[in-house]
């Protein structure tokens, strides 16, 4: 009996020393790069900052691993955002269908792993209204290319005046500068660049 067709075996790799040679592609607004790319799920590191506005969710779960550095992931739950602060060494799971938002400052470096969808399943890049807090724009695509595809997808928003503009209280959402810091002194807060308060 033949054996099965099997993907050949990669070497263990140095996660820092992959992060060095591949530095030049994190780049706002997202800042990711495949690590692996497999039948069942993929692996994407992130490094900070990122310039971002959008939560995603998708039916799928995530899973996220902070190799370096804190970062915050905004969540929407019963209808609000939670900041969950992720240390330097902690771990994350979002179960499928929760909009989520990760805030990364610069010089951190974060693992995450997806599944991969299958053909026909979408998923939403969504922006809530600053001022009012309203869903503002929920954009349903399936997504060939998660790197891309985000990134493409957000210029596109930030650039068009009528799908940037809330329809509950008229506020133009823009293009976010890069996360600069998170302050943990009281209050978890996202402070980007340029802000008064950094």
């Amino acid at each position: 009996m033949a054996s099965p067709t099997t993907a050949s075996v990669q070497k263990p790799l140095n996660i820092a020393k992959w992060v060095e040679d591949h530095i030049d592609d994190f780049k706002p607004p997202v800042g990711n790069k495949y690590l692996y790319e497999g039948e069942d799920f993929f692996v994407m590191v992130i490094g900070g900052p990122n310039a971002r506005n959008d939560f995603h969710k998708t039916a799928s779960e995530e899973y996220f691993y902070q190799f370096k550095g804190d970062i915050c992931v905004q969540t929407i739950e019963d209808g609000r955002i939670v900041n969950h602060l992720i240390r330097e060494g902690e771990t994350f799971f979002i179960p499928a269908n929760v909009p989520h938002a990760p805030q990364r400052p610069p010089e951190t470096i974060g693992i995450v792993v997806e599944r991969n969808r299958p053909a026909g399943e979408t998923e939403h890049q969504q922006f809530y209204c600053p001022t009012c807090n309203e869903l503002a724009w929920d954009e349903q695509f399936d997504c060939e290319d998660i790197v891309e595809h985000f990134r493409d997808s957000m210029e596109s928003f930030w650039a068009d005046p009528v799908r940037s503009t809330c329809n509950h209280c008229g506020t133009r959402i823009p293009k976010p500068a890069p996360v600069s810091r998170i302050d943990t002194s009281g209050e978890v807060r996202i402070i980007r660049e340029g802000d008064s308060s950094s």
